[in-house]
This record gives C-alpha cells, sequence and structure tokens, in this order.
C-alpha cells in the first residue's frame, strides 16, 4: 500500500509517497542517525546509501532503561536469551541499554588556537533566572513569552532607557494576578542580572526597512563590546543567547569578546531555530495539520543565504521528498517567503517581535530545564561538511542548562552541503 501527502499551495502542488518497509537495526553497522529515519521508507539512492544503524545517544547523556519481565521471557525462550537474527535489538533482562548519538561532535572553540575548556556540568538546576538585555520590541516579546510560559522563576530586565524599562516592568507586574507567581526586576545597571542561569542579548540597533542584517555589523560590534564584559562579571557561568542582529556574525563577536575562558557552547545564537520554524509553519498551514507534525531544518545564516535542509522534512514521519529528487521551484519558492517574511512584516509593522518571543521561550525552556533538545542554533562550524573557517551558523545542537551539548552532523545532499558552505563565505568573506 502506498500513502500520499498533497501540498497544494500558490506556488503549485508536491506530494511525497511512502511504500510500507520493515524497520529493524543491525548491530554491527553504523549509519548516521536521521539518514536512518530516512531509510525507512525510502529505496536507496546516491543521495542515501543502503545502511541500518543502533542509535547511539551516550554522548547527549541521554540513558534509557529496557527490561522484559523474566517470568515472559523465560516462558517465551526455554529459559534462554534468544539468538540475534539481525534485524532485531535484543537487550537482557533488566539491564542498562546505553544508547549514544552517532554523528555528534563536542562544541567548536570560536578558533582552532583556543583549548577546549571544562564545563561545569553540575547538577539540576534550582530557582530559575534569566535576564534579557535590550528591552525594545523583541527583548519584550522574548520576556512576555516567557513569563506566560512560566519559563523562569526571575526574569530580570536591563536596558539603557530606565524611564521605559520601568514603564514596562510595571506593564508585567500588574498582569501578575493571571500567572503564576514571576518575579521581574529591571535596572539600567547590570548587577540586577546577578547569578542569572541564562542571558538572552536582544540588545543592538534596529533592522530599518530594506535592510540586510549584514548591514547591521559595525553598528552592532560596539554595543556588544559594553554587554559582554558585564554580562560576564555578575553571571560569570550563564549560557548566553545571542538574539541581536546580524545574528551569526554577533554570536562570533561575543564569544571572542568572551574570550577562551568561557567553554565553547556556551555562547550560541537563536540562528535558524526561528527560520525552521516558519518553514514548517508554512507547511503545515498548507497541508491543514498541526505544525507540530512536520519536522525538518532549516540551517546556515539566519538570513538571506540560509539553507533548507529538504532531505530533512518529514510529515508525520514521511519524508516531503521522494529518494533521489531534487527541490522544485515550487520548494525554492516556499524557502524564498521564509527568507522574506521578516522583511515583509518589518514592512508592514516596523519590527518581529512575536515570533521570535516564542522562539526564545522555547530556547529558554530548554536551557533552564536542562531538557537536551535538539533544535537548530548558531554555534561554531569549523570542520563541519568542509568548512575550514571560524564561522558561526546554525545547525541542529543538543541544547542543556550550558547552551550546546552536540552539534548533529546532519546528513546533507550534495546541493544542500553546496549551499551551506556558500552560506558559510556569505559570512566569512
Amino acid at each position: 500500500m502506498a500513502s500520499r501527502f498533497a501540498l497544494s499551495s500558490s506556488f503549485g502542488t508536491m506530494t511525497a509517497r511512502i511504500a510500507g518497509r520493515r524497520i529493524f537495526a543491525h548491530k554491527s553497522t553504523a549509519t548516521p542517525i536521521f539518514q536512518a529515519a530516512a531509510s525507512l521508507f525510502s529505496t536507496p539512492s546516491h543521495h542515501q546509501p543502503e545502511q541500518t544503524t543502533m542509535i547511539d545517544f551516550h554522548k547527549a547523556n541521554m540513558t534509557r532503561r529496557y527490561s522484559t519481565s523474566s517470568s515472559v521471557a523465560d516462558t517465551a525462550t526455554g529459559g534462554k536469551q534468544p539468538e540475534d537474527d539481525g534485524n532485531i535489538l535484543h537487550d537482557s533482562i533488566g539491564q542498562n541499554v546505553h544508547l549514544h548519538l552517532l554523528q555528534s561532535k563536542d562544541p567548536i572553540p570560536y578558533s582552532s588556537d583556543i583549548p577546549l575548556s571544562p564545563v561545569n556540568d553540575g547538577g539540576a538546576l534550582g530557582h530559575k533566572k534569566v535576564t534579557v538585555v535590550g528591552c525594545g520590541q523583541v527583548g519584550m516579546g522574548i520576556a512576555f513569552a516567557m513569563l506566560n510560559q512560566t519559563v523562569a522563576g526571575t526574569i530580570a530586565l536591563v536596558d539603557r532607557n530606565k524611564s521605559k524599562l520601568d514603564g514596562e516592568a510595571r506593564d508585567l507586574e500588574q498582569g501578575s494576578a493571571f500567572h503564576q507567581h514571576v518575579r521581574v526586576l529591571a535596572s539600567d545597571n547590570y548587577s540586577v542580572s546577578q547569578d542569572s542561569h541564562l542571558v538572552i542579548i536582544t540588545a543592538g540597533a534596529a533592522q530599518t526597512p530594506g535592510e540586510s542584517r549584514l548591514n547591521l555589523v559595525s553598528r552592532n560590534v560596539e554595543i556588544m563590546k559594553s554587554i559582554i564584559p558585564n554580562v560576564l562579571a555578575f553571571s560569570p557561568n550563564a549560557a548566553i543567547c545571542i538574539v541581536s542582529n546580524p545574528c551569526d556574525l554577533m554570536t562570533a563577536v561575543a564569544a571572542k569578546i568572551a574570550g577562551p575562558s568561557v567553554p565553547p557552547g556556551r555562547i550560541f545564537g537563536s540562528g535558524t531555530c526561528l527560520d525552521s520554524s516558519r518553514l514548517k509553519s508554512m507547511l503545515a498551514k498548507r497541508l491543514g495539520i498541526d505544525g507540530q507534525g512536520v519536522s525538518g531544518y532549516v540551517i546556515g545564516e539566519h538570513g538571506d543565504s540560509s539553507v533548507p535542509v529538504w532531505s530533512s522534512v518529514r510529515v508525520g514521519g514521511v519524508p516531503i521528498l521522494k529518494p533521489g529528487d531534487e527541490p522544485s521551484s515550487v520548494h525554492d519558492a516556499m524557502h524564498k517567503e521564509v527568507v522574506d517574511s521578516a522583511y515583509d512584516i518589518i514592512q508592514r509593522k516596523g519590527y518581529t517581535n512575536w515570533s521570535v518571543g516564542l522562539t526564545g521561550a522555547f530556547i529558554g525552556r530548554a536551557v533552564l530545564d536542562d531538557t537536551h533538545t535538539i533544535m537548530p542554533v548558531s554555534t561554531c562550524v569549523r570542520g563541519l561538511h568542509g568548512i575550514e573557517e571560524d564561522v558561526f551558523l546554525s545547525v541542529p545542537c543538543v541544547m542543556g542548562s550550558h547552551g550546546v551539548r552536540q552539534l548533529i552532523d546532519l546528513p546533507l545532499t550534495d546541493l544542500e552541503e553546496e549551499q551551506f558552505r556558500k552560506s558559510a563565505a556569505t559570512l566569512w568573506d
């Protein structure tokens, strides 16, 4: 039997077909984690060689316990363990099974000359505190989303415009009867951020209509130089998320300002987490399904040279592209809509804030709750897909209390890998 997903829109129609195949994994062979999932429903091609895998999650500290009732097992096997037929992963009765993320890497320092710094991987967080630096439309969008979702017990706001900041804090406090108790602090002094677990930096010159994110660089570098030392002075162990545009370049700048004493991965950018959400939301809307039924990534620059990894996109687990197919003009048009969506919103209302606010809250929960959620964020990608420079781009990462824990080496088609390298060259040049 075969099933079909039809995507109808003003751009045209795209279809994805699947044919039932048995799902199994060999103990003796290995393949990239996401490539294994793709092989379930697709005929092997030059893009996806036929391999199977035992998924290994140990590096991400994800351990699951599998157990079987001894009475049931003994009855079924006569007291003997069944032989491995090569198609099933067997585990001993009551024994811990450790799975590890294959094709993953430790966070990469911002320069190849910098030695790795140890990460203080202490226990679970107690009372959670997050600081938002820069309380314009984006900063307040993030604060409002975190407040409504009770992401943290304390939200500290820092901005140089004290009068406006006081007004924002009072406005939030006066709605406290309608949400769980969250302490809101506000000041133009960084001391209010003392002992934060996460600091989200949105401060920077605003992007004007028609202006590319890269044009913001010179104006925002000087602002970042004044922020990072103050953040580290009061919260030396905090994870730091850069939202200020241009996000990837500002993340690289922040890492270099912080210096080698800050472990790689602790400073990261929100990157294409929002771009990926936009793509998944557009697909879900056109298919008439919930957005959580769509998975996939946009990687690379958070901006004009971002790369939609169509080979990773699944709808209900079904690949959106048939094996071996390349994206069509329909896919290209949808990606263009993703890239242009921020410019379109800025043209209409002057800024974006609600979607990036929800993105910040999503990232915040992953860090503060140490969830090990995989999401695309901006980090140093030197050594990935042939990139030799110390460039920061978004790739899927395992996120925890200290920021980026692992980088996922996402399998790419030849076209996607070429586009990813072009995205790196756009930022590096």
